[in-house]
């Protein structure tokens, strides 16, 4: 794997004129729609930290631009993601948590008119099942929202002015920095200091933001629910971007998902856990894909809010591949011995 420096620090000179943006109390900059939240300090190009998204009560966090290593080189990963340098051109707003029950009503409420059912596969009525009482998923406002498509996702996202985030963010959000298996490390029997998933979410989701955060502060990152990306799900990273550009591919019938769930996790043993866990089920870089109008119990989704109207960061140079130190060769016989032998 290429040796490369990984950045993650906050640009906080180079504002740029122009866009929605609206001042707030000590000069912090917040996007359109939004407000800072209590106690939020100055982050990249002087705006909020951390903000609430008032159409939908979301609050969010403010992540820096930056250079990162995507993916993994482990060989368990069968060379379907391999590592590769992403730059994260702009800084972005994400999620603290995933989206819940309550801020999915806001949704519901505001737009009576729109039939999510026509969004979800017609062969199953699944979309919002837990809120009809068929299912033994919670509805409570602090719940993770579940049985929700990818279209259903987007719809949410275009009613809120938000957005899905792309894989790149996704992963860039999640790993914070780290280059571990998972962003607190690479011992799978910690994960239940970190996220709801097999066997203690005694099978079923968990409200938001009970586990330890991970460095920038979300939650969820690893387990409770699934998470949609938005994608097209292609199966490795070949010919993929450099930067958060969504992958687009008019062959692919499936999105991604990310983070696993409350329904994924080591085993009771954990020293019987496959090697192939974190890359399947509940590590930085492990993926699903489903149809996008496919909806489940384990399934939700967070959102991002892009500032668009800042300079973005010029895609990092490739870091070279280190030139090996040469070796001696081994001696054999018939060679002249080395000095030292007799």
């Amino acid at each position: 794997m290429r040796s490369v420096i990984h950045s993650y620090l906050f640009v906080v000179a180079g504002i740029i004129a122009g866009g929605n943006v609206s001042a707030v109390a000590d000069e912090l900059k917040v996007p359109s729609g939004c407000v800072a939240a209590d106690g939020s300090q100055a982050g990249p190009h002087g705006y909020a930290d951390r903000v609430i998204h008032e159409k939908t009560g979301i609050e969010m966090i403010l992540l820096p631009a930056g250079t990162f290593t995507m993916g993994t080189d482990d060989p368990i990963s069968g060379g379907n993601l391999t590592a590769r340098q992403v730059t994260i051109r702009r800084p972005f707003y994400v999620g603290k948590t995933e989206v819940t029950n309550g801020q999915y009503r806001r949704f519901i409420k505001a737009r009576p008119d729109y039939k999510g059912e026509a969004d979800v596969d017609p062969a199953y009525d699944l979309y919002l099942l837990h809120f009809k009482g068929k299912s033994t998923m919670s509805d409570a406002d602090e719940y993770p929202v579940v049985y929700v498509s990818w279209q259903n996702a987007n719809a949410f996202c275009s009613w809120a002015g938000l957005a899905i985030p792309g894989e790149a963010q996704w992963e860039y959000a999640c790993r914070a920095g780290s280059q571990t298996r998972y962003f607190f490390g690479n011992d799978h029997d910690q994960l239940s200091k970190y996220g709801w998933c097999k066997p203690h979410s005694k099978g079923r989701p968990r409200p938001v933001a009970q586990k330890r955060p991970n460095p920038s502060g979300l939650y969820d990152m690893h387990g409770n629910v699934w998470e949609w990306c938005a994608d097209d799900y292609i199966l490795g990273y070949d010919n993929a971007p450099a930067d958060e550009s969504i992958r687009r591919d008019p062959n692919s019938q499936t999105k991604p998902l990310r983070g696993g769930s409350w329904s994924t996790g080591p085993s009771r043993s954990l020293e019987r856990t496959p090697s192939w866990f974190y890359i399947q089920a509940l590590g930085s870089v492990s993926r699903l894909n489903i149809a996008p109008g496919n909806a489940w119990y384990d399934r939700g989704f967070r959102v991002i809010l892009p500032l668009s109207s800042v300079s973005a960061l010029p895609i990092a140079a490739a870091a070279p591949t280190p030139t090996p130190t040469p070796q001696p060769t081994a001696w054999t016989a018939g060679m002249p011995p080395p000095a030292g032998i007799l």
